[in-house]
């Protein structure tokens, strides 16, 4: 993955694994390692998210939206 990459997380079907079970429609972003906060990830009332990949040398924010794809909320 290249930083700078987005990526789209919007299907009902997608599935991140037994123990996790289906998550919320997001968005992805890709950046190189940055310091989450300089998204405001993980900070009190902030609905971003972040982690940090180090296969990929990467840290990886995730942006939760209100839709799915075909347009339903998420509940």
């Amino acid at each position: 993955m290249d930083s700078g990459a987005m990526c789209y997380m919007l299907s009902k079907q997608g599935y991140l694994s037994d123990r996790a079970g289906h998550w919320h429609p997001h968005l992805m972003f890709f950046l190189s390692q940055t310091d989450p906060v300089a998204w405001g990830a993980g900070l009190p009332g902030s609905p971003i998210f972040a982690f940090h990949d180090k296969w990929e040398d990467l840290t990886v924010f995730l942006v939760p939206v209100e839709q799915w794809s075909d347009g339903t909320a998420d509940r």
